[in-house]
């Protein structure tokens, strides 16, 4: 058994872990993906189309 394992198995017993529980963790952090990953996407959307359109007001530097 590798020491990582060992490790991951020591903490198990610390923290009482079950399959149950661990089965509920990895939906919610799946869920939290997710979440992530849409905001992540209006990000790179509303930067794409803040790109694509000229500026509103330009300022006495960019006149020159």
């Amino acid at each position: 058994m590798s020491n990582f394992l060992r490790i991951m198995q020591r903490g198990h017993r610390k923290v009482r872990y079950s399959k149950r529980n661990g089965r509920l963790l990895m939906a919610l952090s799946n869920e939290q993906h997710v979440q992530i990953a849409r905001v992540i996407q209006q990000w790179l959307t509303a930067d794409e189309s803040r790109k694509r359109s000229p500026p509103l007001n330009k300022s006495k530097h960019q006149l020159k």
